[in-house]
């Protein structure tokens, strides 16, 4: 599970009581204790600064964004060259992506704020669903009643799979979600019926930036899965359909549907 660089640097802190410190000997002020909170503090101010900066941006880029659409709209009812009219589909789409861009960067700006909770995984596949919200493609659930201990954005993370197959599956009918307790381990399958993922693909869709579309979406899935020690694999066999393998390790389910937040230390 990847570490955050406050996490690690608190760590080693901690680790280095004997007398040395993250920082080195020479460069010490005060007890391990002292510079942890310092960290802590620094850490703090500096998390509602960015915070503060991205969300001031964002709503002002976003509101020239709705202007520039506004002027696309006017556009298509007074072009009429067909020439002309391509290039507004072009900005049309890449007003959209830059809007979704937007979007995923505030996401993952927000990723780990609040402590990971039990939540009943049903619930979350159906938040999932609600924000995907697609007719064309039916989404078949069988997860029974189990809990998941994750990051609170797991519905974002399940959507992004949903989406993936609305986005890239072509010819994608059908969803379908399903639980499977091994004993071990557990597993969440979420397959469809669409084209698949090309073999050369398969391990490099979950880097940032790759893929046609903003190359966040599967990015952002597993990074919100990974809070936990939660993996997450494709394995369907191309032309027949995607197949991503969520791995609950054990400690990170249970038997029962309720979110019961977890207690705050």
């Amino acid at each position: 599970m990847p570490m955050a660089y406050r996490d690690l640097k608190m760590s080693m802190l901690e680790n280095n009581g004997d007398g040395g410190s993250a920082r080195g000997n020479g460069d010490r002020t005060g007890s391990p204790a002292e510079e942890i909170a310092a960290l802590r503090a620094e850490n703090e101010f500096l998390k509602k600064k960015l915070q503060l900066v991205g969300s001031v941006t964002r709503h002002d880029v976003l509101n020239q964004m709705t202007a520039i659409v506004g002027y696309n709209e006017l556009l298509e009812m007074i072009v009429t060259d067909e020439k002309q009219k391509t290039y507004i589909e072009r900005e049309k789409y890449a007003v959209d992506k830059i809007r979704r861009l937007f979007q995923f960067a505030k996401d993952y700006q927000n990723l780990a704020v609040e402590p990971p909770r039990w939540q009943g995984l049903d619930n979350a596949v159906h938040r999932a669903m609600e924000i995907f919200d697609n007719p064309a493609i039916k989404v078949i659930v069988s997860v029974g009643r189990v809990a998941v201990f994750a990051d609170s954005f797991l519905d974002k993370a399940l959507f992004q799979f949903l989406d993936n197959a609305a986005r890239y599956g072509g010819t994608a009918t059908e969803i379908r979600i399903m639980f499977e307790d091994l004993g071990t381990h557990a597993q969440v399958i979420i397959e469809d019926n669409g084209k698949g993922i090309p073999a050369a693909d398969k391990d490099r869709i979950f880097e940032r930036g790759y893929g046609k579309g903003t190359g966040w979406g599967l990015f952002l899935a597993r990074e919100i899965l990974a809070m936990t020690g939660i993996t997450v694999t494709e394995n369907g066999e191309p032309g027949k359909g995607a197949r991503f393998v969520i791995m609950l390790p054990e400690g990170t389910y249970r038997e029962g549907g309720e979110e019961t937040p977890l207690p705050v230390q």
